[in-house]
């Protein structure tokens, strides 16, 4: 099954890619192609996603036969969010050259040798996580969890909580503003605002985010106490590394690998070369190609490719079968008519609480995230009826709120894809992590967020 879901994986992101230079292929080799992906994925992926991936697909099917829509509404419902899938396959191949450089073992030496103090070392476990996710999206979990772990369970006190602080709010604020993220291309697609637009106030929230994150752990008997932390040998593995490790440089080149990221889908925007996600596609993929090259005489390129095969594809799959599944029950609702019906209804109750639906709607998103209901759906939804609801606002004021409410959601909800693959990594409770540990983070960011984009829609749209 493994196979298969591989070999769906790959295939989805060639014909997504392939399509930016030959527009004429023909949909169903992409359902084809999905399919490989999404049945394999149902016995791989965990329960919690299985669960609402089976609900969708019975769903949209159930709605689709029952509204008698042509094959062609069919095709089109199912292939509606296999370019998300894509993206996530393709972005993930940038841990070819991570693997290949060794910047795990050089990270690590880093953080022993630089930060010794629980602040320090809280700030860039924040950091590196939000850096990593900018361009590995979910893969910079295990990643930066195998980075940092030993440092901070031999180093911390909380190391659970310290870990799975670090590591959420440092992954989920790299979605206000990183090119791959899914949620902000979402936003981007219901409320037709530039991902251009969105970049600089995206990174202007995620520095706001960073300090906020740090004031509550350091002022609200938080996970920092203000002390320096245990000292302690390193481990053998990152002592006898060869000194030709690039410690400090690794950082620097992580930093660049993220920065051109951003350029070239700025350029690819600029030029008009492709459309959203396909930008995202081909920068991720050059930037991993020259990375791979650059790296090449370093060796390790064949087991960095046996890696990605074996165990970074397999990173998504929770994640691709399940927007495969979100994608036939969304179009499904949108052939069958009920989101039609369901608009005006929503948009005269939006247009009833005015300007204060920008706080209403994006609260209600996180509310519903509580209960189970993914914030990507909630997220298109609410972005679609917004945009066209008259509510005198600028749509970049509209765009910036639901990025804030998607964020705060990921956040504060146990059901969240983040917060359960952080849970087995630390053997902490997603309860815990989510709701314990960030909930006023959460609540905080929220407000600061909506104020914020109140406040760069009027002044700057």
């Amino acid at each position: 099954m493994a196979h298969i879901f591989r070999m769906g994986a790959v295939s989805l992101a060639i014909l997504h890619l392939v399509k930016v230079f030959i527009p004429s292929i023909p949909d169903w080799l992409i359902s084809l192609a999905s399919i490989t992906l999404l049945i394999p994925g149902l016995f791989l992926m965990s329960s919690g996603f299985k669960k609402a991936t089976i609900f969708f697909i019975l769903f949209g099917f159930s709605l689709l036969a029952i509204t008698r829509q042509p094959i062609s509404a069919w095709i089109t419902a199912w292939n509606s969010m296999t370019n998300i899938a894509a993206i996530m396959v393709v972005m993930q191949i940038i841990s070819i050259p991570v693997f290949m450089g060794q910047y795990d073992i050089a990270i690590r030496r880093w953080a022993e040798k630089r930060f010794k103090s629980e602040s320090s070392l809280f700030l860039f476990s924040t950091m590196i996580t939000h850096v990593l996710a900018s361009i590995l999206m979910l893969g910079a979990i295990p990643l930066s969890m195998n980075l940092l772990g030993y440092t901070i369970t031999s180093r911390i006190e909380q190391h659970d909580r310290f870990l799975a602080t670090t590591a959420s709010r440092g992954y989920v604020l790299s979605h206000l503003w990183a090119p791959g993220a899914i949620n902000l291309y979402l936003v981007v697609q219901a409320t037709g605002v530039s991902w251009s637009s969105i970049l600089i106030p995206g990174l202007i929230l995620a520095s706001l985010g960073f300090g906020l994150s740090y004031w509550m752990e350091t002022n609200q008997k938080g996970v920092l106490s203000g002390n320096r932390c245990a000292k302690i040998l390193p481990p053998k593995s990152v002592v006898d590394v060869n000194s030709r490790t690039i410690d400090s440089f690794a950082i620097h080149h992580v930093l660049i690998v993220a920065f051109a990221i951003v350029a070239i889908v700025l350029i690819l925007e600029y030029f008009r070369i492709g459309v959203g996600y396909t930008r995202i596609m081909l920068a991720g993929l050059t930037v991993a190609v020259i990375w791979t090259i650059f790296l090449f005489k370093k060796g390790r390129f064949k087991a960095a490719v046996r890696d990605y095969w074996s165990d970074g594809l397999l990173k998504v799959r929770d994640m691709g079968p399940f927007f495969i599944a979100m994608g036939i029950f969304s179009g499904a609702m949108e052939s069958s008519g009920l989101l039609k019906r369901a608009t005006p209804i929503i948009q005269v109750a939006s247009g009833s609480l005015g300007v204060s639906a920008i706080v209403v709607l994006p609260l209600t998103i996180i509310v519903l995230s509580l209960v189970g209901l993914h914030p990507f759906i909630t997220i298109v939804l609410f972005g679609t009826i917004l945009s066209n609801s008259g509510i005198p606002l600028p749509p970049l004021t509209i765009a910036l709120s639901l990025a804030v409410g998607g964020a705060a959601s990921y956040m504060i909800s146990p059901f969240a894809g983040i917060i359960m693959s952080i849970a087995r990594y630390t053997g902490a409770k997603a309860s815990d992590i989510a709701i314990r540990w960030n909930w006023k983070f959460s609540f905080a960011f929220f407000c600061l967020g909506v104020f914020f984009s109140f406040f760069w829609g009027t002044v700057f749209a």
